[in-house]
């Protein structure tokens, strides 16, 4: 959950004016309300699905307008030259590229290498360099400690090379502090270095 300030010309994080009692019980009651949706009230941009807790990416959908009764509260908050400090949940879908750390494989070993996402993050598609990518069999993908694999079997790195063909995959979504990991096994005679990225669905 971000903050973000509003009123004046200065925006930043965290921090704002102190305003009058009477104001903040408006504004806090009015961005408690959720209001009722009538079929007038949708919008035709997109907005990201999320739930409370476990969160989840499930795609987007047509926007509901909020009320104005919120909206109102801030702005009058706002010309009196005060300040809000609001909280926004994640709105926007974008696509991501999250890479995994370079990691040297001895030969013949299997080796976790981890990445860690900074927002909401979906990945839907596992990338591998061709290069390296027969040489390696993927043991698991895991998404915080959950596999994305339908049975504990070892597949071959290049179901996720570059040049693969429908290989997009679409994998639990990971919370801010889930990892996403992957269990790679090097097939060969020496060492190698393993690396790869994921490109996915990130919610701000």
């Amino acid at each position: 959950m971000s903050f973000e300030i509003v009123g004046d010309d200065d925006y930043g994080y965290i921090g704002a004016d102190i305003i009058g009692d009477d104001e903040a019980e408006e504004l806090l009651e009015a961005l408690s309300i959720e209001g009722d949706w009538d079929d007038d009230d949708y919008d035709d941009d997109d907005e990201l699905i999320e739930g409370d807790g476990g969160m989840e990416i499930v795609g987007a959908r047509r926007k509901k307008k909020r009320r104005n009764r919120a909206a109102n509260a801030v702005n009058k908050i706002v010309q009196r030259t005060a300040k809000a400090v609001i909280s926004r949940k994640p709105n926007t879908a974008r696509r991501y590229v999250l890479g995994f750390v370079p990691t040297a494989i001895a030969a013949a070993t299997t080796s976790q290498i981890p990445a860690a996402p900074q927002n909401l993050f979906r990945p839907e598609r596992l990338v591998i360099p061709s290069d390296i990518a027969f040489d390696f069999g993927v043991a698991d993908v895991k998404v915080g400690n959950q596999s994305q694999l339908v049975q504990s079997v070892e597949v071959p790195g290049a179901l996720f090379s570059e040049v693969a063909i429908d290989t997009q995959v679409t994998f639990d979504t990971a919370e801010v502090g889930n990892q996403i990991s992957v269990n790679a096994r090097n097939k060969s005679g020496g060492s190698l270095e393993f690396t790869a990225g994921a490109l996915g669905t990130i919610a701000k």
